[in-house]
């Protein structure tokens, strides 16, 4: 396959090639950029970290950054890299070119603050399909149509970079929302360990313990028990003894603990 390369001046770069070779384009290197697997399987090193990669998979990178791939001879790349001149004066790139330079922040976002699995699929197929056909779009329009392409491409690659911070979100609200079960798993553990040993819960050495707010603690376990955190510890206290009154485990009187 031969290298196809196309360079819009000051705005982005864009480049296929097999691995081998695109490691010779460091020129790239100092550019936010966002790999695209075409085809091949393997692993890569990036910031001394080995990574999976697969067909379909995205690599998205700070300046600077430059992932090793081992030795593939099937794996072929798409790179888009979006061109850092002027990064520090971004009024001034927005007056050089202000369509590119809402395309270019978005992208510098996506790369400083990725959520997405590197080197690995959109889990979102649909996302994952709509990207395949975009770049095959770009390319068709890099060699066969060299009169109009240029707002073809432009207009694909901000569609690329949309769906990709779509997905990137949506990955981050998953990373919080199991977050907060952890951090609401972790108190209740906390609160039910102390009071089994007979101690006086102090709720801002809770709050100091786990470095967090009231607010904060009182959606965790709300959302685990219904609760709030001194209901649950006034609640948990009272089933604890009425438990050992019986005789019977507490479990059997701590249904809102499955909730």
């Amino acid at each position: 396959m031969p290298v196809i390369q196309f360079n819009a001046h000051k705005k982005y770069h864009v480049l296929q090639s097999k691995t081998r070779v695109w490691e010779t384009h460091n020129e790239l290197t100092p550019h936010y950029r966002m790999i695209f697997i075409r085809s091949g399987e393997g692993h890569f090193s990036l910031d001394g970290k080995l990574y999976d990669y697969t067909p379909h998979g995205v690599i998205m990178l700070r300046p600077g950054q430059h992932p090793i791939f081992q030795e593939d001879g099937s794996a072929e790349i798409f790179l888009i890299a979006f061109d850092t001149w002027l990064s520090d004066d971004f009024l001034k790139k927005k007056e050089f070119s202000p369509d590119f330079a809402d395309i270019y922040k978005q992208a510098e976002h996506l790369c400083e603050g990725v959520r997405l699995t590197q080197g690995k699929p959109l889990q979102n197929e649909r996302d994952a399909q709509t990207i395949t056909y975009l770049i095959n779009q770009i390319l068709f329009e890099i060699t066969q149509q060299p009169t109009s392409h240029n707002k073809l491409i432009r207009g694909s690659i901000d569609l690329i970079v949309t769906i990709l911070a779509r997905n990137n979100f949506e990955s981050r609200k998953i990373e919080e929302t199991a977050g907060r079960q952890n951090l609401a798993e972790s108190i209740i553990r906390y609160l039910r360990e102390e009071l089994h040993q007979n101690k006086n819960i102090r709720v801002p050495e809770l709050l100091m313990r786990f470095n967090i707010s009231e607010e904060v603690a009182n959606i965790c376990v709300l959302n685990q028990t219904g609760m709030s955190l001194r209901n649950f510890i006034f609640k948990y206290k009272a089933d604890l003894f009425k438990s050992r009154m019986l005789k019977v485990d507490i479990s059997e009187l701590t249904s809102y603990l499955s909730v």
